[in-house]
């Protein structure tokens, strides 16, 4: 027991000088300890936060891609209340459309692949199945929307399609 708790405040102590940029050597020299039980060390530290870390990293991403998204949205909105807008020229509600459009489209774009990329953790992982399935879920509803907000907006019979050669 008592060795079980020196090893675990050696492997404490050792993560502490890694965070703080020391090299081997200098984790070996203070310690009093060889070189080789420091990559030993420093493995096990790999093997106990490797996973978590891992997983950390791909919630920021998909965090950061849903906070992209909400943005793009935003401005999406933004979009369609110039091309709404009487006080906007018809010009600038062609190019407000053309950009809505466009922004929509790749909106949809990245939420098709973040079901793509669940599916994939869905099919590798079948502890996570429920956590997975329920973001899945979650997308799949999402996308759905955003594709009846598109469809609303190209049925809007006074939104004209956007022609360069047309005189204003």
């Amino acid at each position: 027991m008592i060795a079980k708790q020196l090893f675990e405040a050696q492997l404490q102590q050792i993560f502490r000088m890694l965070l703080e940029n020391k090299t081997n050597e200098q984790i070996a020299s203070e310690l009093k300890i060889s070189i080789r039980s420091v990559q030993n060390y420093k493995r096990r530290l790999e093997q106990r936060y490797g996973d978590y870390q891992l997983q950390k990293t791909n919630d920021t991403l998909f965090f950061e891609g849903q906070l992209y998204k909400n943005r793009m949205l935003t401005l999406y909105n933004a979009l369609e209340n110039q091309v709404t807008s009487d006080k906007t020229s018809g010009v600038e509600k062609a190019r407000c459309a053309e950009v809505a459009a466009e922004l929509i489209l790749s909106v949809l774009k990245i939420e098709a692949e973040g079901i793509k990329v669940i599916q994939d953790i869905i099919l590798k992982n079948n502890n996570s199945t429920n956590k997975g399935q329920r973001v899945l879920n979650n997308l799949r509803s999402r996308s759905s929307h955003l594709s009846t907000i598109e469809n609303d907006n190209n049925d809007k019979s006074d939104i004209k399609e956007y022609n360069p050669n047309r005189k204003f």
